[in-house]
């Protein structure tokens, strides 16, 4: 079943020349066989902490029971302190292909400056980021819930009960 996620994380400001080449040249999500991963990154919107959110539609939570798994190295190289949050209540999902026609989260406006000028910015060294947190990807699932699967992952990279439920 697809799942629409609200996905969240910092750019690392170091790697943000190299991910504007990336895009640039199309290298970005290069071998991903699901689509162009820089569309959701032009959707993208940057909040005034620097903290990067976009919404991603993934099938891996049906397929391996971890959500994006399948993208998340991709992002890593670039982002840190990657959060994956179900966009709204699964339960309620018809799942593919009907999540590409759904509009359940299309009206959703995340706020901040869109994420290509802030990349630009970065990069030119006109945007300066407070400390950026370092750490691995985390799973929110939908108000706690996650899959055993996740949970699993959510301990094995130190984060505690508060990451998650199992579900």
């Amino acid at each position: 079943m697809a799942i629409r996620y609200i996905m969240s994380a910092y750019l690392k400001p170091e790697q943000a020349r190299a991910l504007q080449q990336a895009i640039a040249d199309g290298s970005f999500g290069a071998g991903f066989p699901y689509g162009d991963l820089r569309e959701v990154l032009y959707d993208a919107r940057v909040d005034d902490d620097g903290r990067v959110r976009w919404i991603e539609v993934c099938y891996c939570r049906a397929a391996y029971g971890v959500a994006m798994k399948e993208e998340l190295p991709f992002f890593q190289p670039y982002f840190t302190a990657i959060d994956v949050a179900d966009a709204r209540d699964p339960r309620g999902c018809k799942g593919y292909p009907h999540c590409y026609e759904c509009d359940c989260t299309r009206k959703k406006k995340l706020p901040g400056r869109p994420f290509m000028d802030v990349l630009d910015d970065v990069a030119a060294g006109r945007w300066q980021t407070a400390d950026v947190v370092r750490r691995e990807p985390r799973w929110l699932g939908w108000k706690g819930k996650v899959t055993a699967q996740e949970a699993r992952l959510n301990a094995a990279n130190g984060h505690g009960p508060g990451a998650g439920s199992s579900a």
